[in-house]
């Protein structure tokens, strides 16, 4: 597409150099797990935002992928027994605040496509998951 041409019908120009910022807003308890309701984001304007939901695994998994930077994370550890418990999970969610704190403010990470399609799912073709699975640790944000 050239310069200062109109986007297909339909289709939506992205800016990606804007900064996505994320803030979990509420967690909900199912069966087996929990899922964290996710407000994210893009640039200053409120309009420019929406909602996400992920689980304690989708954050272990990104975290996995992002192990090649090296740098040192602060995802909050697993647990098995106990980990449905109210106080638990509000604990919880204050650490994966900080991990999304972290990721987002950091220049390299919040460029990296890994956390893009973890915030965003929608602005990206592939499958978030399918895309760390395939990706086999490999993180294009070094």
């Amino acid at each position: 597409m050239a310069f200062m041409e109109k986007p297909p019908a339909g289709k939506v120009l992205l800016d990606d150099t804007v900064p996505l910022t994320a803030q979990i807003e509420a967690s909900q308890s199912l069966h087996s797990h929990t899922e964290y309701i996710i407000r994210v984001q893009r640039g200053i304007s409120a309009e420019n935002s929406w909602q996400i939901v992920r689980r304690y695994s989708d954050f272990d998994l990104l975290n996995n992928s992002l192990q090649i930077s090296t740098l040192s994370l602060p995802l909050p550890p697993k647990k098995l027994i106990g980990n449905m418990e109210r106080e638990f999970i509000a604990e919880r969610q204050k650490g994966l605040q900080a991990y999304l704190d972290v990721i987002t403010s950091h220049h390299i990470l919040s460029n990296c496509e890994l956390v893009k399609k973890f915030l965003d799912p929608n602005s990206y073709s592939v499958n978030y998951t399918a895309s760390l699975y395939l990706q086999n640790h490999f993180c294009h944000c070094q």
